[in-house]
């Protein structure tokens, strides 16, 4: 069984379970984006239940006898969690780490329009297949040594360069406006590495990321000078924060 089917056997054992059907489509719709080597095309709201939607649930089956009403909230709640599981789902299944969306990527062709981008540790490419999409000229490169144990690197939907990070520094970042980094790891110092070189070159330097969190090493957010730029405040309106995740893109010096 598939995640997607997971969940709507979730709302089958569920009273009235047809309400979250909208929610589940838009996942579905999500995971079959990825599966055609495309992006979803917009960025994605809340998935897991709010505190609101659980109550009025529960109020409209209040009606139920007890046995059948703690049944419902185990249900509920098993619900609940696995929707919680969709970014580990994308990321196990895809290698898709940054939530990256054809709505985001458009936000970044508008704000930096007419420049160029490298982009470092790109895994199976999403992001500059994004930019590419928009006819953005993109190197895109990655060696996929920092990759273990998903499809990271295993179903790319570009053209990606094996390049490890530093190496493409060397042979791209002077033919660059912009160098961009999604979803650096957070137990390696690579990122804290490849920010001492950037501060060599006159480029951008573009972080998708969670600071102190689930993205990027210690060394890297200690060292990283994040600017106020209201570039990046409207490109963030487009980023997705659907979970406990609040990951988002920075501009770095």
């Amino acid at each position: 069984m598939n995640y997607i089917d997971g969940l709507r056997q979730d709302t089958s054992v569920l009273p009235n379970g047809m309400v979250f059907n909208a929610r589940i489509k838009f996942m579905e719709n999500i995971v079959k984006a990825i599966n055609n080597n495309q992006l979803p095309k917009y960025h994605f709201p809340q998935l897991q239940l709010s505190e609101k939607e659980i109550t009025t649930y529960m109020e409209h089956n209040i009606n139920l006898d007890e046995i059948e009403f703690q049944t419902m909230s185990a249900r509920l709640e098993k619900f609940d969690h696995d929707l919680g599981e969709f970014r580990s789902y994308l990321q196990t299944r895809f290698g898709y780490w940054a939530t990256i969306t054809e709505d985001f990527v458009e936000a970044i062709k508008n704000n930096f329009p007419n420049q160029t981008f490298l982009e470092l540790m790109a895994g199976n490419g999403y992001l500059s297949k994004g930019l590419r999409d928009f006819d953005i000229k993109t190197y895109c490169t990655d060696d996929l040594s920092w990759s273990k144990y998903n499809q990271t690197g295993k179903i790319k939907i570009t053209d990606v360069e094996s390049l490890e990070a530093i190496s493409a520094l060397e042979k791209y970042g002077s033919q660059v406006d912009n160098v961009i980094l999604a979803w650096s790891p957070d137990r390696e110092d690579i990122d804290y590495r490849v920010l001492q070189k950037i501060r060599q070159l006159d480029v951008n330097f573009l972080v998708i990321g969670e600071k102190y969190g689930a993205t990027n090493s210690r060394e890297f957010w200690d060292s990283a000078k994040l600017q106020e730029d209201s570039r990046i405040q409207r490109i963030n309106q487009s980023y997705s924060n659907y979970d406990l995740v609040k990951d988002q893109l920075y501009l770095v010096k």
